[in-house]
């Protein structure tokens, strides 16, 4: 159907010029018909011309003497038309018409150009004022949307300021017209006031929601209250996400299960802490201090935890893929089935740790010590223990498959079989005691 349409157009643009050049044709073949009928009529200037010279000749008779005058007739027949005129007869008119038709195709095709640039030039303005407008409205609407964004923040900071300071000033209250730290831990009285002040707490830090600032706020005035260390009030389950808490004192505080997602807790002390079952995604901890604290089936999976200090700490079942705990101190801590694969455990302190059942898959351990340590039924595949001091540590079914031993110190490890070293990669190359090398020697001579 394209091709059709553009034949079509084709000869439509042909048309003049094909009925020019047709009517031309005929003229000349009807011409040429006629031609030998137009030599009959002389006026017409076809045929042709007969033109006759007359001269005098004077000439002696020689039989008188006498000198005589002879006329003489010359007769000279000519074509009518030469062929430059029966070119300037039909060449010119010819050439006219042809020039004239295609003067008229070439204005044609300016004047249909001249739309088609005009067409063109008006759609691109068109289209560049609507985008400007639309870029407008965008902009007009993104400008609202901030605006509104703006006020309703402003909004929210006013009511969250109002929040917060109602609750101190209500806690307070409490903590002064119920002179809490005077009752003794069994009272009730003591009792059914933490159970008020916890129940204002969480309630508080839901409405404050995404203001970790404000949230920061609350929990650095119940340290100063003295209502976490001293009054140990509960706060299991709290919400506490975007706090910042950095360097806080939140020793012996009961956070089972809280969510202390994105919490900045660097350099805090959580020492004795309850913080089981605690989600800890995306926080801060780099130096914290988690001396004896309860982290059992705490999630702290791709946390930063580098130079942080567990000794002592419960993290059995505790979660820590991926987590960097380079240099961090484990010493004596139970870590039994805690998932630690795939983490940074590059010079950390594992002596005398409790890593029964413990999946260190994948795991870097360079340079760790794990003097001591007990690793029954641990799974080290693919661990990277290079260097590591393994010197004293059980090994009771533990898995070394693949685990890297370069220059490892298993020393005195008890419960370490041969066929476990074969297991892993440069066993030759690990540290061990004479007589248990001289076994590992004789083992790969007779098998070879």
């Amino acid at each position: 159907m394209t091709k059709f349409s553009e034949l079509l157009q084709l000869f439509k643009e042909r048309q003049k010029v094909l009925v020019t050049g047709i009517i031309i044709l005929a003229s000349i073949a009807i011409f040429l018909l006629l031609l030998p009928e137009l030599y009959k009529f002389d006026w017409i200037g076809f045929g042709t011309i007969s033109d006759i010279y007359i001269s005098d000749e004077e000439a002696i008779n020689f039989k008188t003497g006498n000198i005589v005058t002879l006329h003489k007739q010359t007769e000279h027949i000519k074509s009518a038309k030469k062929l430059w005129d029966w070119l300037e007869l039909l060449g010119i008119p010819v050439l006219l018409v042809i020039l004239g038709t295609q003067f008229k195709i070439n204005e044609k095709k300016l004047a249909e150009e001249k739309v088609r640039i005009e067409k063109e030039r008006a759609e691109e303005q068109a289209k560049a004022e609507k985008e400007r407008v639309e870029e407008q409205v965008k902009a007009e609407k993104e400008r609202a949307d901030e605006q509104v964004k703006a006020e309703r923040q402003k909004t929210t900071n006013i009511l969250n300021e109002e929040a917060l300071q109602a609750y101190i000033d209500r806690m307070s209250e409490l903590l002064l017209d119920k002179n809490l730290k005077s009752l003794s831990p069994t009272n009730p009285l003591r009792e059914a006031a933490l159970d008020v002040a916890r129940a204002r707490t969480l309630s508080v830090l839901r409405r404050l929601d995404i203001d970790g600032e404000r949230k920061g706020s609350i929990i650095r005035f119940l340290i100063d209250a003295e209502f976490i260390n001293e009054l140990q009030l509960d706060l299991s389950y709290a919400k506490l996400s975007g706090a910042d808490l950095s360097g806080a004192n939140l020793s012996g505080a009961n956070f089972y299960g809280a969510n202390f997602h994105g919490v900045k807790l660097n350099g805090a002390k959580l020492n004795g802490a309850k913080l089981s079952g605690a989600n800890f995604y995306g926080a801060k901890l780099s130096g914290a201090n988690f001396y004896g604290a309860d982290l059992s089936g705490a999630k702290l999976s791709g946390v930063k935890l580098s130079g942080a200090n567990f000794y002592g700490a419960d993290l059995s079942r505790a979660y820590l893929s991926g987590a960097n705990l380079n240099g961090a101190n484990f010493y004596s801590a139970n870590l039994s089935s805690t998932n630690l694969s795939s983490a940074n455990l590059c010079f950390a302190n594992l002596s005398a740790a409790n890593l029964c059942f413990a999946n260190l898959l994948g795991a870097y351990l360079s340079h760790a010590k794990l003097s001591g340590a007990n690793l029954s039924g641990a799974n080290f595949f693919s661990a990277n223990l290079s260097d590591a001091k393994l010197s004293g540590a059980n090994f009771c079914n533990t898995k070394l498959n693949s685990a890297d031993l370069n220059g490892a110190n298993l020393v005195e490890a008890k419960n370490l079989t041969l066929e476990q070293i074969k297991q892993a990669k440069n066993a030759n190359k690990a540290v061990y005691t004479p007589e248990f090398y001289k076994q590992l020697l004789l083992s790969v001579n007779s098998e070879q």
